[in-house]
C-alpha cells in the first residue's frame, strides 16, 4: 500500500467524521425537541390537575329568567380567563353547549364574580354563572364545566325556584 492508499483511508476517514457528526447533531436535535414537548405536556398536565372547581348551588332566577349555578375555585390555581370556560346545560343527557357573551341572550351565559372582578377566577373565589335557557328542558338538570385548563366540574340538579 503506498502513498495513494493513504490518501484514500484518509478521505474515507475524514468522509466517516463528518457523516458521524451530521448523524449526531440531527438524532440530538431530535431528542431535545422531543424534551422540550414532554415538559409543557407536563407543566399543561400539572397545571390541569391543580385546577380544580366545584358546583355547591344551581336554582332558576324567575326575575333574571335565567339559571344560575354557583361554583367555587377550590384548586390551587386561577382560572383565567374566564370567559374562555365550555358551558354545556340541560337536562341530564342531552347537555347542549352554551356560549359565553356579556350581553347574553338565548342559548348563552354571562357571569358574576363574586369577589375581584378581574376575569381571573381566583382560589376561594365564587363565581356566578347566568345561564339563559333556549327549549323547553326537563329534570333532572345538568350542568358540565370545563375549565381552559382541562378541569371539569359537573352536576345534576332539580328545579329550586328562587
Amino acid at each position: 500500500m503506498g502513498f495513494s492508499g493513504v490518501v484514500v483511508e484518509g478521505i474515507i476517514l475524514v468522509a466517516a467524521v463528518i457523516a458521524a457528526s451530521v448523524f449526531a447533531t440531527t438524532f440530538l436535535g431530535k431528542v431535545f425537541e422531543v424534551k422540550d414537548i414532554f415538559v409543557q405536556l407536563t407543566k399543561k398536565n400539572i397545571e390541569r390537575l391543580k385546577a380544580k372547581v366545584v358546583v355547591v348551588y344551581a336554582t332558576y332566577d324567575k326575575d333574571l329568567e335565567c339559571f344560575l349555578v354557583f361554583a367555587k375555585n377550590v384548586g390551587k390555581v386561577p382560572i383565567k380567563p374566564i370567559d374562555k370556560i365550555d358551558v354545556y346545560f340541560g337536562t341530564l343527557g342531552e347537555a347542549k353547549p352554551y356560549t359565553y357573551s356579556q350581553t347574553p341572550t338565548l342559548g348563552q351565559w354571562s357571569f358574576v364574580e363574586h369577589g375581584s372582578e378581574n376575569n381571573i377566577w381566583e382560589l376561594g373565589e365564587t363565581l356566578e354563572l347566568r345561564i339563559f335557557n333556549q327549549t323547553i328542558i326537563e329534570t333532572p338538570y345538568y350542568v358540565k364545566i370545563i375549565l381552559p385548563q382541562g378541569g371539569i366540574a359537573e352536576e345534576t340538579f332539580s328545579l329550586i325556584i328562587r
